[in-house]
């Protein structure tokens, strides 16, 4: 089961705060596998993740994860079957250690031809409304974002991001199973 108390906790004492009072029960009402008959296949595939060593990171020109150090074949090939069991990704590439997801929508292409026209991201709080799988949400703290909420409400694509944060679980983003219907008027 996916936990969402560390980004909840980190509301409190920001001016997103107010969202606390709603947000535990819309996370429990929209991501619960009485809903989605296949999110249970989908976190088991997360509880499988191996832990693999990520200390290669590059999310400012591509979303990519890697290894100075070497990996067992093993671990390798338990991530790719982890990976495949959420195709189809529709947002990205991404390039996670040895397994390239080359994705249905080139987010990368959206992603420069949109950086341009952006002010500086730098210290910055942003939402990502109908974020997918959280691409531009990578995106955007490469770019020097303070923190990054993305919401989308397909529970496969909560689930493909968190195959990615398991091996950053310190980033400031996340993305929610939540519509923006979901969000406060006074958000």
């Amino acid at each position: 089961m996916i936990h969402f108390d560390d980004f909840i906790n980190s509301l409190k004492g920001t001016n997103l705060e107010v969202w606390c009072e709603t947000l535990p029960q819309q996370l429990a009402d929209n991501f619960n596998t009485q809903r989605f008959g296949d999110l249970a296949d989908w976190l088991i595939a997360l509880e499988q993740m191996p832990t693999l060593d990520t200390d290669q990171v590059e999310l400012n020109s591509e979303v990519r994860l890697s290894s100075s150090k070497p990996i067992s074949n093993d671990g390798l090939e338990q991530l790719d079957k982890c990976l495949r069991a959420l195709i189809p990704w529709r947002k990205g590439p991404y390039q996670i250690h040895d397994t390239y997801i080359d994705t249905e929508w080139r987010s990368d292409w959206k992603w420069d031809r949109v950086l341009p026209h952006l002010d500086d991201l730098k210290h910055r709080t942003i939402l990502d409304v109908g974020c997918g799988n959280g691409y531009h949400c990578w995106r955007m703290l490469g770019a020097g974002a303070e923190r990054v909420i993305g919401i989308d409400p397909s529970p496969r694509f909560v689930v493909q991001f968190r195959m990615l944060k398991h091996f950053l679980p310190k980033a400031k983003v996340d993305v929610l199973p939540l519509g923006i219907e979901d969000l406060p008027t006074n958000l």
